[in-house]
């Protein structure tokens, strides 16, 4: 169910609770499940709302860089310079002009006991962290990559090794913080890959690697690194890292 709907059957089974009129020997768990669309932009302020609240709900994202089932219209996920249909490449436009807003920043920063990032190429560290979300008390949000073949222009049987390569590369660094503290859940070392052996795998930047605008690649690039750089500096690598 969506973050505000979650947060409000969340709240009316504490009072349920509270009258005696719900007894079991264990405690519910409410799940919200969204895409990008509805996490990064349309229900931002939902979410928002339920962290700073404090209900105890999991908030998972599954982040596919765009609105994928209206039509792949840009989202705030949407990374620069990526083809999509309200970001069309052009002689006005090569694609998507900002970079994606950074949704995991945005829940670590309301101070809840538990924040994620994971990938479905590697699914024990997604596994693991969904299980410590639901044992958390409170509000714990994961941001799950989602690769959209359709979306996306690639070939269905490269989600998985689409994914891998954006973990690879420090697009979408895998970590999470406990309580504020923040723990690498795979740091690349020497397998860092660049950004653009996975673009040139996906259609929506086939544009990108004309001359004219190749220049974005470099620009991505650079941006992140500088992310990388800026998250290593908040993280430990943990025991618990796993192979990418």
């Amino acid at each position: 169910m969506p973050p505000l709907r979650s947060a409000e059957w969340e709240a009316a089974y504490k009072s349920l609770s509270r009258q005696g009129k719900i007894q079991s020997d264990k405690p519910y768990k409410f799940l919200s499940i969204a895409g990008d669309g509805g996490s990064y932009d349309i229900g931002l302020q939902a979410i928002s709302g339920a962290l700073e609240r404090w209900h105890d709900i999991v908030i998972v994202c599954y982040d596919n860089g765009a609105y994928m089932n209206t039509g792949f219209q840009r989202s705030a996920a949407t990374p620069r310079g990526a083809w999509t249909t309200t970001s069309p490449n052009g002689k006005v436009s090569p694609g998507k002009t900002q970079n994606r807003k950074n949704l995991t920043a945005i829940a670590v920063a309301h101070d809840i006991p538990y924040v994620a990032q994971a990938s479905p190429h590697n699914f024990r560290d997604l596994i693991a962290k969904a299980e410590t979300a639901f044992e958390t008390e409170g509000p714990a949000f994961l941001n799950v990559l989602s690769p959209c073949p359709r979306g996306w222009r690639s070939a269905d049987k490269d989600s998985m090794a689409l994914a891998k390569m954006m973990v690879q590369s420090c697009y979408w660094p895998l970590y999470e913080v406990v309580d504020g503290r923040y723990t690498l859940s795979y740091d690349p070392k020497k397998r860092k890959i660049p950004v653009r052996d996975w673009m040139k795998l996906q259609g929506r930047f086939k544009h990108l690697f004309a001359p004219e605008n190749e220049h974005l690649i470099y620009e991505m690039q650079a941006y992140v690194d500088r992310e990388w750089e800026r998250l290593q500096e908040l993280t430990t690598l943990g025991g618990g890292q796993t192979e990418a």
